[in-house]
């Protein structure tokens, strides 16, 4: 991990913290070889069966067909040290077919264990210490497909309204006994999961919560004082970030729809920075006087951000409302 997260921040200065539900953050926090740990936490608390030391990241390619399934689906694969395969998905729209697609992703490394058994057949032919012809067992090692889905399945009446985590795998239709442990498919309908931070009971809750609500917060709650998660909130904090990397961040926004919804945020905040200033002043005018210093504060916040995430000030000027001039003023 780069050496500016390693430091532990001090004081009560608000911070702004990234949606980690967009591409570049999801990126980010599971699919870097520096944060890898992050991912094995992750994966250990969703996946109570299954207890995981160290992960191999596979390079992946989106599976989607189209290049709208490219902007919604966000693949991460890796395999752990029994051979296991992890797939882990974000899924931002509602997809009728979703749980048909994550089965049709199972294939794809189900089908190269049968050609990697092939390859080493030819391998030790060529060395001379194969058998005459490929004799395949089929001993498949487990897929597993773990899917954060910000839309919610259309379930039976009979599913629970709480219900968020659910885990499927192939079972016999009477006694459900498990056919195979080759596939298995874990999803995380984060809609569903409605606790408040004074409610969180597990490790598990805290993560989810985070998941929807990190971006909303301005510091570390105490209930999040564990080191690991101290950890993602520095990962997570957008002042850490290098210039590039805002600028990635920002575009993944916009792919992901929520770049307006950041805008009116920080319009929100200051004009209620500057409502405050104008109460403490304590004067009828000192009202509409401090919602108007807000806008302004809030125009000029956003659009530095844009012009940090390589904007052209033309650009910026035009969706803030501010004049070139005040613009150019803040590069």
């Amino acid at each position: 991990m780069s050496e500016r997260f390693v430091e532990k921040r001090t004081g009560s200065q608000s911070r702004e913290y990234a949606n980690l539900l967009c591409d570049f953050m999801f990126k980010r926090m599971f699919g870097s070889e520096a944060n890898k740990d992050v991912l094995i936490w992750f994966l250990n608390m969703v996946l109570e069966d299954v207890d995981i030391a160290d992960v191999s990241f596979i390079p992946t390619e989106h599976l989607g067909l189209t290049e709208e399934d490219r902007k919604v689906i966000f693949d991460i694969s890796c395999t752990c040290s029994d051979g296991k395969t992890f797939i882990i998905e974000m899924q931002k729209g509602y997809q009728k077919y979703f749980r048909e697609r994550a089965l049709y992703y199972t294939t794809y490394p189900i089908n190269a264990q049968g050609r990697e058994a092939r390859d080493r057949f030819e391998a030790e032919r060529l060395e001379g210490v194969a058998a005459d012809r490929f004799n395949w067992d089929y001993n498949l090692k487990p897929v597993i497909v773990v899917a954060l889905l910000d839309f919610q399945f259309r379930h039976s009446e009979e599913w629970p309204k709480e219900k968020f985590h659910s885990s499927y795998r192939l079972l016999e239709d009477v006694v459900h006994e498990q056919m195979t442990d080759a596939i298995r498919f874990v999803f995380l309908e984060l809609g569903r999961f409605k606790k408040r931070i004074s409610e969180l009971e597990t490790a598990f809750e805290k993560w989810i919560y985070l998941l929807k609500n990190m971006h909303r917060m301005t510091e570390i709650p105490p209930e999040f004082s564990e080191p690991l998660f101290e950890r993602l909130f520095l990962l997570a904090e957008i002042g850490n970030f290098t210039p590039d990397e805002m600028k990635q961040y920002y575009n993944s926004l916009e792919n992901m729809g929520d770049y307006d919804n950041i805008i009116h945020t920080a319009q929100e905040e200051a004009e209620k920075r500057g409502l405050e200033k104008g109460l403490a002043r304590g004067r009828a005018e000192g009202r509409a006087e401090g919602l108007a210093e807000g806008h302004a504060e809030a125009q000029v916040e956003i659009a530095r951000k844009m012009l940090a995430a390589g904007m052209t000030v033309e650009q910026t000027a035009q969706l803030t409302g501010l004049a070139v001039d005040e613009v150019k003023e803040l590069q």
